[in-house]
C-alpha cells in the first residue's frame, strides 16, 4: 500500500467517525417543545405526560417553551425556534401559508367544547329561521365557529337568521343575551354550561347541537405538529414523543387524582365540582382514546385561514398531515393501554 493511499484511508476513517458521531448528536439532540396556549383541557394528556417523566423514560429530552400570545408564536415558528409545536392546527396553517419552517401535523387531543343552546321557544334547528343569533365580533373565531356550525345544521347564517355580534369578551357574559331573550341562540362553552346547569337555567334552555356532533373540532391548543425536517430525519423521536402522548391519555383517564388540579388550572375560580363537571365532559366527549390527526380540523383551520392569509387557499389538507405515525405506534405496541 502506497503512502497517498494510506492517507486517503485514514482520512475516509476520520471523516467516518466524524459523521458517525453528527449522526448520533442529531438523533439525541434537546427538542424544543412550543405549545400555546398553555391552559386547556384538551391539553392534560401532554401535561400528565410531562409532569410523570414519561418522555424521559424514553430517553427524549425536551425544552419547553410558552411564547405567551398567538403574535410571538406565530414568530417563534417563523423563525424555526421549534421541533414541536402543540397548538392550534390554524396556527400551522398560517406559518405555512406565510413561509415560515414548514411543519406536519401528526396528532390530536382533542379541541374546544362548546354547545348550542336555543331559547325555550325554539325546539329545534328550524325554529330559529328569522330568529336572532349570538356570535362574536365579526370575523373572529367564536364569529366563525357560530357560522360554520348554523350552516352544518342547514341554515344559511346570512340570509335565514339576524347574527348580533355581542362584545362582551367572556362567554358568561354573552350568554346573558340568551337568558334575557335579546337572542334565540347562541354557543356556549363548557365553562358556561357548568354555570348554566347551577344556576337552574340550563333546564329552562333547549341544546341543538354540539361540536362534537358537528365534528368542528376546533381550538384548544391541542394539536400536535413538528418541522418536516424534523419528521424526516428523527420519525424514531417524534413517535417516542406521540408515544408519550399515549400514555398520558391512558394516565388522564386512570388516575383522576392527578388529572383534576390540572383542570382547576384551566379556568377561572372553578370550584371542586366544576373541576369534576369539565373532567368528566373531557374525558368522555372531547379526548380521544388514541391521539390521531383530526382531519376534520385541520380543514377547518383552511378554511378559516383563507380569509386572512389568501396563500391558505392553495394549501392542501394532505401536504399537512401525516395519517400513519400514530397507527404505527399502535401496530408496534406504544399506543395501546
Amino acid at each position: 500500500m502506497g503512502v497517498p493511499n494510506l492517507i486517503i484511508e485514514t482520512l475516509l476513517a476520520i471523516l467516518a467517525v466524524l459523521t458517525f458521531h453528527t449522526d448520533t448528536a442529531a438523533q439525541t439532540g434537546t427538542i424544543r417543545v412550543l405549545y400555546y396556549p398553555p391552559w386547556n383541557i384538551s391539553k392534560l394528556p401532554m401535561y400528565l405526560a410531562r409532569d410523570a417523566g414519561l418522555f424521559e423514560k424514553t430517553g427524549l429530552s425536551l425544552q419547553w417553551n410558552d411564547p405567551g400570545s398567538n403574535e410571538k408564536l406565530l414568530a417563534a415558528l417563523h423563525k424555526g425556534e421549534a421541533d414541536i409545536a402543540v397548538v392550534s392546527a390554524n396556527h400551522v396553517v398560517q406559518n405555512n401559508a406565510t413561509g415560515g419552517m414548514q411543519m406536519i401535523l401528526i396528532g390530536n387531543t382533542g379541541y374546544n367544547y362548546s354547545a348550542l343552546l336555543a331559547a325555550p321557544a325554539i325546539k329545534n334547528v328550524r325554529d330559529l329561521l328569522g330568529k336572532k343569533v349570538g356570535t362574536g365580533e365579526p370575523g373572529s373565531t367564536p364569529d366563525q365557529l357560530t357560522r360554520l356550525a348554523l350552516k352544518k345544521l342547514g341554515i344559511d347564517p346570512q340570509g335565514d337568521v339576524t347574527l348580533v355580534p355581542i362584545a362582551e369578551g367572556r362567554n358568561s357574559d354573552r350568554v346573558k343575551s340568551l337568558l334575557s331573550g335579546e337572542i334565540a341562540a347562541i354557543m356556549v362553552t363548557a365553562e358556561t354550561l357548568y354555570a348554566l346547569e347551577q344556576s337552574g337555567a340550563l333546564a329552562r334552555l333547549n341544546r341543538l347541537s354540539d361540536h362534537k356532533e358537528l365534528k368542528i373540532y376546533a381550538g384548544g391548543g391541542a394539536d400536535y405538529a413538528v418541522t418536516a425536517s424534523f419528521l424526516k430525519s428523527r420519525r424514531e423521536d417524534a413517535k417516542k414523543f406521540m408515544a408519550g402522548i399515549c400514555q398520558g391519555i391512558a394516565l388522564a383517564r386512570s388516575d383522576k387524582a392527578k388529572a383534576l388540579p390540572f383542570v382547576a388550572k384551566s379556568g377561572r375560580g372553578l370550584d371542586a365540582a366544576a373541576v369534576e363537571y369539565l373532567y368528566s365532559l373531557y374525558i368522555n366527549d372531547v379526548i380521544p382514546l388514541k391521539p390521531h390527526v383530526k382531519t376534520e380540523g385541520v380543514e377547518l383551520a383552511l378554511q378559516m385561514a383563507e380569509s386572512s392569509v389568501p396563500a391558505a387557499q392553495a394549501i392542501k389538507v394532505e401536504t399537512l398531515i401525516d395519517r400513519a405515525l400514530v397507527p404505527e405506534l399502535e401496530k408496534e405496541g406504544r399506543c395501546n393501554f
